[in-house]
């Protein structure tokens, strides 16, 4: 597949494409959960792996990621993985579906201060994510960028419809998150990992 020219779209016109999960015979009540930037796809195959009644997707904005992403999932006869290729900012508003959790690791966090509007993770962001979200759903955000890790937090906090998981909104060490390859490079190289889940109300 040739990959759509993105330099003619601005990010809220960027076409979306989409590779859903092969059928298969599952059930209306799936569980559907969403990884936004799923990179080399370990966690999300992880996921697909570890949970094979749910419908895992996958938003990726690299068109050679979404490429390799596709690629691996026909290699390894994953039947339960979805992919969508496009700004996830665009995508998560369209969804026809309630999703059951939401993962975002390790995002860009566009540090100098004059870019920080490219964030993944604003109020809007977050917004859609709140209507696309099932009562009691969840949403991970795992970050090794301290101030993107309080921006964030605070979003949350503003918002009484979110409930944190932790005992605080941020955590640093969390035992059951999956060991995705930048944590590990991160940590490798001395660097704090924060961890964020929220369930909504």
């Amino acid at each position: 597949m040739i990959a759509p020219r993105l330099t003619e779209y601005s990010p809220w016109e960027m076409p979306l494409v989409i590779a859903p999960a092969p059928a298969r015979s599952s059930s209306a009540q799936s569980p559907i959960i969403i990884e936004i930037g799923p990179g080399r796809g370990d966690f999300l195959f992880h996921l697909a792996r570890t949970d094979p009644a749910a419908i895992i997707c996958g938003i990726e904005i690299k068109w050679r990621r979404f490429e390799k992403l596709r690629e691996r999932r026909e290699r390894d006869r994953l039947a339960n993985v979805a992919l969508i290729y496009g700004d996830a900012r665009v995508a998560v508003p369209q969804l026809a579906c309630l999703v059951d959790k939401v993962y975002v690791q390790f995002p860009d966090p566009w540090p100098k201060r004059r870019h920080a509007w490219h964030r993944i993770l604003d109020a809007e962001f977050l917004g859609s994510c709140a209507r696309r979200l099932k009562t009691g759903g969840e949403i991970w955000f795992i970050t090794d960028d301290k101030l993107y890790a309080e921006s964030t937090a605070a979003l949350f906090i503003a918002d009484p419809g979110w409930q944190t998981y932790f005992a605080q909104p941020i955590v640093t060490n969390c035992p059951d998150a999956f060991p995705t390859h930048f944590a590990q490079k991160w940590r490798a190289e001395g660097r704090t990992i924060y961890y964020q889940r929220y369930k909504r109300s």
